[in-house]
């Protein structure tokens, strides 16, 4: 995956820059009438702040492009989004089952609650993982965003940056 950057900082072989979040208004048939445009003009642009790796050695006010591993952009994303979800239903499927063989017929709705209460469980307890699992990448360089090249050398003026 790649993007353009405005670089905003610079340190000993890393940089920090920043990009506009955007949404993608205009590639629907809705044309900005969704949630997601709404919160936009809603939130306003916000501009992401990011270390990134550089081995080019850029300078303040030079746009970039950081490249992102594909494999450990999908695997992060993956993780964030079914990790939980998994647990929740596991642990609801758990809760059932659980919940069937202690609970008498006529104190089915307990077994409902232990379900719920073991759905929750599952859901923070995938939570907890992804912490974990957080910390993990953190210290793994494949996650690392990295310098590919510079678009435009030219320094930009403080008023291109913010508008």
């Amino acid at each position: 995956m790649e993007e353009q950057a405005l670089v905003v900082d610079v340190a000993d072989g890393v940089a920090w820059v920043e990009k506009t979040r955007q949404t993608q208004c205009g590639g629907c048939s809705l044309r900005g009438g969704c949630g997601s445009a709404v919160l936009s003009k809603v939130l306003g642009a916000r501009r992401n702040r990011i270390k990134v790796v550089d081995p080019l050695s850029v300078k303040v006010g030079d746009v970039v492009t950081i490249q992102l591993d594909a494999a450990a952009l999908i695997r992060g994303s993956f993780a964030v989004y079914m990790i939980p979800l998994f647990g929740l239903f596991i642990g609801a499927f758990l809760g059932a089952m659980l919940g069937k063989s202690l609970f008498d017929p006529m104190f089915s709705h307990y077994a409902e609650g232990l379900s719920v209460a073991l759905a929750v469980f599952g859901m923070f307890a995938g939570i907890w993982w992804l912490k974990q699992f957080s910390k993990r990448m953190g210290n793994d360089k494949r996650y690392d965003p990295v310098i590919a090249s510079v678009v435009d050398a030219e320094p930009v003026t403080a008023a291109a940056c913010h508008n």
